[in-house]
């Protein structure tokens, strides 16, 4: 009876196992894109900026807030890890930002990358706090649905 319950339990530890990782290979994605925003917030307030890609076939619109320094800094740097920086965006391109959360339109096609990343978990979002930003409450919905996390990220 012993070995029974062992020979079951040994194939409950294998059934969750193999479960598990083939889920969490189903939720890796990848996508080739341009960063062509930002979430205003995070430049009014200072937090860690929030990057808009959009896919080259358009049809996602994905936000990352894993791909900036963590702490706020001009020119933006657009980073996978801290010893691998794929673009520097320049500060003007953060300045229209009350008006729209996209870079100025010559700089659409400036930013190329190819992500590997998988949607966010609830404890993995950003929620920043902007209470006092006219218009946040749209970009604030759209960042929340589409947050991801990049695993990996190279220039293309």
């Amino acid at each position: 009876m012993k070995k029974i319950r062992q020979i079951i339990f040994l194939f409950g530890i294998i059934g969750i196992t193999s479960f598990s990782c083939e889920k969490e290979k189903d939720e890796i994605k990848q996508t080739e894109g341009y960063i062509v925003g930002f979430d205003p917030c995070t430049i009014n307030h200072h937090y860690r900026i929030g990057y808009v890609i959009i896919s080259t076939d358009l049809k996602d619109t994905l936000v990352t807030y894993n791909l900036s320094d963590n702490k706020y800094r001009m020119p933006s740097s657009v980073i996978n890890n801290l010893s691998d920086t794929l673009y520097k965006i320049p500060e003007s391109y953060f300045q229209n930002f009350i008006n729209s959360a996209y870079f100025p339109n010559i700089a659409r096609y400036e930013f190329k990358i190819k992500v590997s990343y998988y949607k966010a978990k609830e404890n993995e979002k950003i929620i920043n706090i902007c209470t006092t930003d006219i218009n946040q409450v749209d970009f604030a919905y759209q960042f929340d649905h589409n947050q991801v996390i990049i695993i990996s990220a190279t220039k293309y």
